[in-house]
């Protein structure tokens, strides 16, 4: 493996877009830096989380209480949006 340092993420400049797919069902969240997708933080119905990273990643390079921070505004977002699915009437609700 061969590993290209970089400039730390500026994380003030990420983006983030709401994605979901339907085979599995899941909700997700894509972390981007000037248009390229860094990583993805996907959610399935019961709540497993899982964290894909870009295989290149565009050299990005987190100092890791940044990361932390990037992957804990993720999992709260889709927490949140989790719990208006499991709603009563909610797409993902068992009633």
């Amino acid at each position: 493996m061969t590993i290209f340092r970089s400039s730390f993420v500026d994380a003030s400049k990420l983006t983030y877009q709401f994605v979901s797919t339907s085979d599995p069902d899941t909700i997700g969240v894509e972390v981007e830096l000037d248009g390229n997708v860094l990583l993805e933080v996907e959610m399935t119905e019961d709540g497993k989380i899982t964290v894909y990273i870009d295989e290149d990643s565009h050299q990005a390079e987190f100092e890791l209480n940044e990361l932390r921070a990037v992957l804990t505004k993720c999992e709260t977002d889709l927490n949140d949006w989790r719990n208006r699915l499991i709603e009563p009437g909610g797409i993902w609700s068992k009633e």
